[in-house]
């Protein structure tokens, strides 16, 4: 079995989305925002807007206006169950048939949901309640499939420095599909005496947003970086003029699909999939249990207890308990992740979400019986879960996905860690009518204490932080950019500490009279210095998700510089060894050959930032001239062998001598050997046509 999987990004493919990462932010990127966000706003009035509707519901076609277990739970997570559905269906066909034309088919399929809920009626064998639970599940699969869609569409659209704020942004439209459904449902009531034409008004009105904002969709342009992806440099090259505003160069060149086993994805992402979907789940198992149910928790602590159970007056008062809720709490929690997500980072963000509502869902557990009763202080606690759960968790983990996957998968991986989360969104609202009825709400809340711990526990030990940093770095799907970005500093400092290693020796051989002893004393502590540079990469690859290539262009460069520094750490210790006295003119002249040959090799190191940016020219002058100082030395050391065993009759210090230079010609071998793995990465990465 395979899988769509994307070639590394040709380099006019990169010098292409440079302009779209570093652009500022513009008018596109906020009508793109509405038009994602309004999908988000349709979803979340439709997923909570039930949580009113079900007492009207109940009141029209319960037994004494109370529903059986059975059917409420149906009713409470039928679009649930389809939202499981829907990331599957459609972030697979997105990664497949490209994002925009899904787009329309998810808003299209959440739009005909909403009607068909509204127009419910005995069909055949089934009652009206079941063709609504039919009707709410494919609205659940057009839900779902929004999550992939929006989010990726948006992240692969946004600049670094704001894409955390964009998508959250269209994540944050639900606060006001909150509202919107407490208002509806408000207004509803309030303008009607028909229960049964009551209950069909709200769940229509969701139909509304998405209807409006279906053409619109149509109208955007398929993401730049999906296009590169399927060879479209042309297509990609008027998407990023149309979000940048400026012209944009067509180059030549194209990356394209190759098909990758699953095992593959799996082994270089299965520890991400794993930590954004159980994140997810953990999430939505508390979010949803206590969003889909707030009415009946406002009920338990006596929020509405004046008014009549089934009746207009109780549901207009836990209305406005929901409403309450969403602007104290809900509504502000998004918001605070927008201004914060691209400051603070999403890793922060998560942790702080799932550890504060942790602590307020244990605080609600323990002291129940003794809050349950002072209603602000109840309130405030159970406020804190929905403020910071927002803030944290319920953002960062829609932002998350779509951003640590490669573009050949990331609809894919999102719609995995999406249903995720709404399968554990349905196990939450399935278990929660029967659990609190059994054991009541102390112990659910316990419960609930446990599940965010444990997100808490997947965020700090399997999430790495994303902000800042280009699709490409944070995927890890551009090798070149990896190497250039996480791992540059470490090289760099490596090879300033090889220099520092030939400069050393350059004075030990000019001036081996006076400087021998102090000098070889200084060679061994640079070489343990580089040693232990040499460690920190090696520590830094096994610690971060890489694909192989990276790990073995990275463990090629450090262990070769760690072969030029144990080489000229080995003369060194040969000087003191022979005991080197006297400045001799062709050891110097292999020393200056040594230096010449490690500065080159450190420039060759800075120009993989031009070749990541599509120019190859400091790169292959590096490459050129260590391989020019190399014959030089080739050639330096035939010379004086052929003269040494000419002249020289002592078979010892024709030993020592052979020795010494052999040893100083090994040094620009290895200094060759960086030089080969530089040669590789300009045939992959250079700029094609």
């Amino acid at each position: 079995m395979t899988i769509a999987a994307e070639r590394r990004p040709s380099r006019p493919s990169v010098d292409l989305l440079t302009p779209l990462d570093h652009t500022r932010l513009r008018p596109f990127h906020l009508k793109t925002v509405v038009i994602a966000g309004m999908g988000f706003l349709t979803d979340a009035y439709d997923l909570f807007v039930i949580s009113l509707a079900l007492p009207i519901v109940a009141a029209v076609y319960g037994s004494n206006g109370v529903l059986s277990t059975t059917q409420t739970s149906l009713l409470a997570s039928a679009a649930l169950i389809g939202a499981v559905i829907g990331p599957l269906v459609f972030g697979t066909l997105a990664d497949r048939f490209g994002r925009r034309t899904i787009y329309v088919v998810t808003l299209s399929v959440l739009a005909v949901g909403a009607i068909g809920s509204a127009f419910s009626a005995p069909i055949g064998g089934l009652s009206t309640i079941d063709v609504l639970i039919v009707w709410r599940l494919v609205l659940g699969i057009g839900i779902g499939g929004e999550y992939p869609l929006s989010a990726t569409i948006m992240s692969e659209y946004s600049n670094v420095h704001s894409r955390g704020r964009l998508v959250a942004m269209v994540f944050a439209m639900q606060g006001f599909g909150l509202l919107a459904g407490a208002a509806v449902s408000l207004g509803v009531v309030y303008l009607t005496t028909s229960l049964d034409l009551a209950w069909r008004v709200i769940l229509g009105a969701g139909a509304v947003p998405a209807l409006l904002t279906i053409y619109f969709r149509t109208r955007l342009p398929e993401t730049p970086r999906y296009s590169l992806s399927r060879g479209d440099v042309r297509s990609a090259a008027r998407a990023v003029e149309r979000v940048t505003g400026a012209p944009s160069a067509s180059p030549g060149g194209a990356s394209g699909l190759v098909r990758a086993p699953v095992r593959t994805i799996l082994r270089t992402y299965g520890l991400l999939i794993f930590a954004t979907a159980a994140s997810w789940f953990l999430l939505d198992a508390s979010f949803y249990s206590t969003s889909i149910f707030n009415p009946e928790i406002l009920s338990q602590i006596g929020f509405a207890a004046s008014a009549a159970a089934g009746t207009l007056a109780k549901v207009r008062l836990l209305a406005v308990g929901n409403m309450v809720i969403a602007l104290v709490a809900a509504v502000p929690g998004y918001w605070a992740a927008v201004a914060l997500i691209d400051r603070l980072g999403r890793r922060p963000l998560q942790m702080i979400g799932f550890a504060v509502m942790a602590v307020a869902f244990l605080l609600l557990s323990f002291t129940y019986s003794a809050i349950v009763t002072v209603l602000p202080v109840f309130l405030t606690l159970y406020g804190f879960t929905f403020f910071f759960g927002n803030f944290g968790p319920n953002t960062t983990t829609f932002v998350y996905p779509s951003e640590v996957f490669p573009t050949a998968f990331r609809t894919t991986g999102h719609g995995i860690a999406a249903s995720a989360g709404k399968a554990g969104a349905v196990v939450g609202v399935l278990v929660f009518a029967s659990l609190q009825v059994v054991y009541g709400l102390p112990w659910f809340f316990g419960i609930l204490a446990v599940i965010a711990f444990l997100g808490f526990v997947v965020t700090i030990v399997a999430l790495p932080e994303t902000s800042q940093r280009s699709l490409e770095d944070a995927s890890g799907e551009d090798e070149l950019a990896v190497l250039v970005r996480r791992f540059s500093t470490y090289l760099r400092s490596l090879v300033l500490t090889v220099g520092q290693g030939a400069e050393a020796l350059r004075a030990l051989l000019a001036h081996p009279e006076t400087e021998r002893d102090a000098a070889v004393a200084r060679l061994r502590a640079i070489e343990h210095e580089a040693d232990e540079e040499v460690h920190r990469i090696y520590v830094e690859l096994n610690n971060r998700r890489l694909s192989a290539d990276v790990r073995t262009d990275v463990g090629h460069l450090a262990s070769a510089l760690d072969d030029i520094m144990d080489g000229i750490e080995s003369v060194g210790a040969r000087a003191k060894t022979y005991q080197l006295s006297r400045a001799r003119p062709e050891l110097l002249r292999f020393a200056e050959i040594v230096v010449a040959s490690v500065e080159h090799v450190g420039q060759g190191i800075l120009a993989l930032d031009d070749l990541y940016r599509g120019r190859t020219d400091q790169l292959t002058r590096a490459i050129v001239e260590v391989n020019r100082l190399e014959n030089e030395a080739d050639d330096l050391l035939r010379d004086l062998l052929e003269r040494l065993f000419r002249d020289e009759r002592d078979p010892v210090e024709i030993l020592k001598w052979k020795d010494f230079y052999e040893r100083l010609e090994v040094i620009t071998d290895r200094c060759e050997d960086v030089t080969d793995v530089y040669q590789d990465l300009a045939v992959r990465y250079a700029p094609v046509g």
